[in-house]
C-alpha cells in the first residue's frame, strides 16, 4: 500500500518544483536576474544579455505565462518587471552560492574597458 502524503505538502512541493523549473533555463535565469535589478524593455534585455530576439521572446513568454514576470506596454515598447516576489529570495540565494551570477552589466563594462585599453595603445604607436 502506497503512503499518502498530506495534500497541503504535495501542493506546495509541486508549486515549488514548477517555480524552480523556470529558473533551470540559463536564459530565463539571466532575464530574472536582470529584472530583479530594475524593470527593462525587450531591447535593453536583448542588448545587455546578448540573447537573440527570437530566443528572448520565447523565454519572456514562458516567464510571463508562469506569472513570474509581467509586462507594461508603453507606445511600441514593453517594459518587463518581476511579478512573483517569491523568486527574489531564490535568486538572491543563487547569487550567494554562485559568484558568477553577479551583475552582467558590470562584467560587460569591465570587458569593454579592458578591450579598449588593449586597442588604444596600438592606435598611437
Amino acid at each position: 500500500m502506497a503512503k499518502v502524503r498530506p495534500e497541503k505538502v504535495c501542493h506546495s512541493v509541486d508549486e515549488a518544483s514548477e517555480l524552480i523549473k523556470h529558473l533551470a533555463n540559463p536564459n530565463r535565469l539571466a532575464v530574472i536576474c536582470y529584472l530583479i535589478e530594475a524593470p527593462r524593455s525587450v531591447a535593453e534585455l536583448e542588448e545587455d544579455l546578448g540573447i537573440s530576439q527570437p530566443t528572448l521572446s520565447q523565454q519572456i513568454t514562458q516567464l510571463r505565462e508562469a506569472g513570474i514576470i509581467t509586462g507594461q506596454r508603453q507606445a511600441r515598447s514593453v517594459t518587463y518587471r518581476i511579478r512573483d516576489q517569491r523568486i527574489m529570495p531564490l535568486v538572491h540565494a543563487l547569487r550567494m552560492a554562485f559568484a558568477e551570477l553577479n551583475d552582467l552589466r558590470m562584467e560587460q563594462r569591465r570587458a569593454a574597458a579592458q578591450t579598449s585599453a588593449e586597442v588604444l595603445p596600438d592606435m598611437f604607436d
